[in-house]
């Protein structure tokens, strides 16, 4: 039987923040998370139907308690799934001439977050960024 720990792949979470610059509003990016997770195939089917809920996503992240993503990953950040972040030396992201946008930027981002007070699994639904529909 095939070991469900070969399945998993590194991905990147990364929390965004917006912050104002003078009169624009910029997208701050925290540190990376890596972890090593199971990450669904893409389906191509929007609209998924789970814990009664009717959402828009393309992908699935299962997560489980002892990964630590729990509280710390919010809907709206950002993950590095099929890309791979260039980072500094203290972990940070590499960010280009402006200082705000990324190197690498990130290709999903969290549109929907599946958890339970007393269970142990996580699933993050991720939807491509920038992707031509």
């Amino acid at each position: 039987m095939r070991s469900r720990v070969r399945d998993r792949q590194k991905v990147w979470f990364v929390t965004v923040t917006e912050k104002k610059v003078g009169i624009d509003t910029v997208q701050e990016y925290g540190k990376p998370i890596m972890r090593r997770l199971s990450v669904s195939a893409g389906t191509g089917q929007p609209g998924q139907v789970s814990a009664g809920l009717v959402v828009d996503y393309d992908r699935e992240v299962v997560a489980y308690k002892h990964d630590g993503l729990r509280g710390v990953i919010r809907e709206g950040d950002a993950v590095f799934v099929d890309v791979e972040p260039q980072l500094n030396d203290d972990g940070t992201l590499t960010m280009g001439d402006d200082g705000y946008t990324p190197v690498t930027p990130p290709d999903y981002r969290i549109s929907a977050i599946f958890s339970t007070q007393k269970g142990d699994v996580d699933v993050f639904g991720i939807k491509k960024v920038g992707a031509v529909q």
